[in-house]
């Protein structure tokens, strides 16, 4: 904008010289109230920083206006003393300052070229800086939390909500995890009492292949209690071998008291590498055990399906158990699978594993319409003002 009222004033200039060379442009003089007209146009244009595409038009509409007037005065200074010495003189002069003004208006877009240049170059900087920036800051506040949860953490808690959910799935040959995200009635069944449990497909298939009367008897599950545990029958009621999920039914006529909270479907996104997370499950048959890592990465395709990586240390029997959000204690996937390395006696790769992300879970349980069996609630990550007292 500034170039286009130096676009203006140039005008002026010319007007102002032509005023010089003869007394007849004085009457003309009140043409120059409509530049100034115009160039208040173009201040009131800047200070309100409108649109882009109007701007660039009133620079146009002023650019033509000027010429045209320009050219007017020309006119009327050839018609005001046609054929004397004077007006030859007089448009001798009119023509260098025409050429003076459009020298100064090609230096003038040079100028205008080169600082815009240099301006975008600096905003793109700035831009460039405030997003590192803000990178940073996001980056620090979740350590912080992560910082903050670790030291005021309640284990009674921790037990509750990541802990006692989980629940181990066992056949003749085989164990693996799972992890409890349904207890009590079931308003699509009656009310009925029921509970359910999620866990990785090939747990159950594994288990059906070994023990043979697990396939119309059921097979056996593990409720972890406060000091007590209950052994309970259990069926596969649905399964997508895609993403290596299934849901089991678990039977018995109790409300079980620890049920997963499962992260709400809308929140699933916000999941970020680097997030702190707890894997639950019960490695070689033990009883459930948590461990601690961080998300290592979101992209890892397998079989068509995306899982989530995670380093938190697992081991075979973690297979079905619950990965959470350290600080929100919320369940954001399903333990699939685990690296190994080398052929005939592989090495575990402990860090390395696969997690089926709850995304994917509440698509396959959307389309079996069984997604209302996700019990979950938003959860406040933890507050950066929980460092200067512990959480009550």
């Amino acid at each position: 904008m500034k170039r286009t009222l130096l676009e203006v004033f140039c005008g002026l200039v010319a007007l102002v010289l032509m005023v010089s060379f003869h007394q007849q442009v004085a009457r003309l003089e009140a043409q120059h109230q409509d530049v100034t007209a115009l160039e208040r146009k173009v201040e009131k244009a800047v200070a309100a920083v409108g649109d882009g595409k109007e701007i660039e038009q009133l620079r146009r509409t002023i650019l033509e206006q000027t010429e045209t007037r320009m050219q007017t005065l020309e006119h009327q200074l050839r018609s005001a003393s046609a054929g004397t010495d004077q007006a030859r003189s007089i448009a001798t002069d009119l023509e260098r300052a025409k050429h003076d003004v459009a020298a100064f208006r090609s230096q003038l877009s040079t100028d205008f070229e080169r600082t815009k240049a240099l301006v975008d170059a600096y905003i793109s900087e700035v831009r460039a800086k405030e997003k590192d920036a803000a990178m940073k800051l996001s980056e620090t506040n979740s350590a912080i939390a992560t910082i903050a949860s670790q030291l005021h953490r309640d284990p009674n808690e921790l037990t509750r909500t990541m802990l006692l959910p989980t629940v181990q799935l066992n056949g003749d040959d085989t164990v693996g995890s799972g992890t409890i995200v349904f207890s009590g009635p079931n308003s699509h069944r009656g009310g009925k009492i029921e509970t359910y449990a999620l866990t990785s497909y090939h747990v159950v298939r594994n288990i059906l292949a070994d023990t043979p009367k697990a396939q119309h008897e059921g097979f056996e599950v593990t409720v972890y209690l406060p000091g007590d545990k209950l052994v309970v029958k259990g069926k596969m009621i649905a399964h997508q071998a895609k993403i290596d999920a299934a849901l089991v039914q678990l039977f018995t006529d109790r409300t079980l008291p620890f049920v997963a909270n499962v992260l709400p479907r809308n929140e699933a996104p916000a999941v970020k590498v680097w997030d702190p997370v707890c894997a639950v499950g019960c490695p070689l048959g033990n009883d459930p055990v948590p461990s601690h890592g961080e998300v290592s990465s979101l992209k890892n395709e397998l079989n068509g399906a995306n899982y989530w990586m995670i380093n938190a240390p697992t081991y075979f029997g973690n297979s079905g158990g619950g990965i959470y959000r350290a600080d929100t204690k919320q369940l954001i996937g399903v333990f699939s699978k685990i690296y190994t390395h080398g052929k005939g006696t592989p090495i575990v790769v402990p860090h390395m594993g696969l997690c089926t992300p709850i995304e994917l879970v509440y698509e396959w349980l959307q389309n079996e319409k069984l997604d209302h069996l996700l019990q979950s609630a938003s959860v406040p990550r933890v507050d950066l003002s929980q460092l200067a007292a512990p959480a009550k």
